[in-house]
């Protein structure tokens, strides 16, 4: 069964941009597609947009309802009705507006209400998300649809118990920004859908607000950060995003791919984290303060599965060459995934010269660094289990080995370099030796 809030006449090619949730649409047929998987994709539109069903007109000018649609209705439980000729469509509306007279006073107080929170929030999004959940006893969270973000979110409704399922609902938000909202309530305690049109309007409101406010910081993010890695930085606005943190306090860049760096700005920014993100040369980056780059990667690691972290860093002027690093590290981690940095090393000997890192490479593999078919079977066989975390399957299904052949390969690795890959910090000169080898060109 579903509720009817309105009844309303639309032929236009859209009608879910003009109706609401809970609202009947009536319609001689001028909106309706004609193809069959058309129609299906029709009648999905105006289940998820929560109407609470079609009246079709029996005109000449209505397409043929093919059995897939009506199908799709069934599925969805979505109501089609058919209206004869001489059935009025302003009858209905009277019907239906007549039947939601007899709780119009006590719905006007309480949209009173409502919209007295929304005008007495001052722009704090949060707290008005919070009062309207208290004032309507729901749960309420909004969801940012680019980066899936929790946007707004309030505690659950009062009354809820452990073990008792809340109903949970799901609606578009289709302002300047593209939100979804879900709404929790108590079992048999539905919010009123007079009420749930007024509230998706206000919540609309205040995300548009929120994120364009965090548009506009994403934007001063990327002219801030092009100023820092070409040295012209002003210390004054590097402070408005880094406060209270100095850059003497220590810094690293992040670097992730130009795919994923808008939405690491606008989670940023919506958060209002003390970072400042942007886009390089080659990656897009993140000044990140040292003490709080576990923090940010907590924040980022829904939207950021791969990398890389330069070595800590002091003076702005060293920007530049953070970024380079940090943008080889994210190079060589891509295929392994993960957020990729040296522990005990600074990354940058990697950037100096191939001799360096050749010394590396010698000095950690050993034997297994030579050029003859045993070095090189050891050797890949160590890379692929570094490659692959550890993961023993994973590691013998890459290399198409047995796991005990893997087990005698390791074991002969770590009798031959003397690494302990159960330890940290030769588990850890391995992964350098193995970047130093990948970016000194070998395979």
């Amino acid at each position: 069964m579903r509720e009817i809030l309105w009844a309303h006449s639309c032929e236009m090619a859209d009608p879910v941009e003009w109706l609401g949730p809970h609202e009947l649409l009536m319609t001689v047929g001028l909106c309706v597609p004609k193809l069959a998987g058309e129609q299906v994709e029709f009648v999905a539109r105006l289940d998820e947009a929560g109407l609470a069903g079609m009246v079709i007109g029996d005109h000449d000018v209505a397409p043929k309802l093919t059995g897939r649609m009506l199908a799709e209705a069934d599925r969805r439980q979505f109501p089609i009705l058919l209206a004869g000729r001489r059935t009025s469509y302003a009858v209905v509306a009277r019907h239906v507006a007549a039947a939601n007279t007899t709780d119009q006073t006590l719905q006007v107080l309480a949209l009173s209400k409502l919209y007295h929170l929304a005008a007495s929030a001052d722009g704090n999004a949060t707290s008005l998300v919070a009062d309207l959940a208290a004032q309507l006893n729901i749960g309420i969270d909004v969801l940012d649809q680019i980066t899936g973000l929790s946007l707004l979110s309030s505690a659950k409704p009062e009354g809820s118990l452990d073990g008792i399922r809340d109903v949970v609902r799901s609606y578009p938000l289709e302002g300047r920004h593209r939100a979804q909202v879900v709404l929790s309530e108590f079992p048999g305690e539905p919010l009123d859908s007079f009420l749930l049109v007024h509230l998706l309007q206000v919540l609309r409101s205040a995300v548009d607000r929120l994120l364009d406010a965090a548009d506009r910081r994403s934007e001063v993010m990327a002219r801030l950060m092009h100023a820092v890695l070409n040295g012209t930085a002003d210390a004054r606005a590097l402070r408005t995003f880094l406060s209270p943190h100095e850059l003497s306090e220590g810094f690293h860049l992040v670097a992730v791919s130009k795919a994923v760096g808008p939405h690491m700005a606008r989670a940023s920014a919506c958060l209002q984290l003390s970072v400042l993100v942007g886009p390089g040369r080659v990656h897009d980056l993140a000044l990140v303060p040292a003490d709080e780059l576990g923090s940010f990667r907590g924040a980022m690691d829904d939207l950021v599965t791969t990398a890389g972290i330069s070595s800590v860093f002091t003076d702005i002027a060293d920007a530049r060459a953070a970024a380079v690093e940090a943008g080889k590290v994210l190079t060589s981690t891509e295929e392994a995934k993960g957020w990729a940095a040296y522990e005990g090393s600074s990354v940058s000997v990697l950037t100096r010269s191939k001799k360096e890192a050749d010394d590396i490479v010698s000095r950690v593999l050993g034997p297994l660094a030579g050029d003859d078919e045993r070095s090189s079977s050891l050797r890949a066989t160590l890379f692929a289990y570094l490659r692959n975390d550890r993961r023993w399957q994973d590691t013998a299904d890459e290399l198409q080995i047995h796991r005990q052949t893997l087990s005698y390969r390791l074991k002969r690795v770590q009798e031959l370099t003397g690494l302990d890959l159960r330890r940290s910090s030769d588990l850890s000169a391995a992964w350098v030796a193995f970047q130093a080898w990948r970016l000194t060109g070998g395979s």
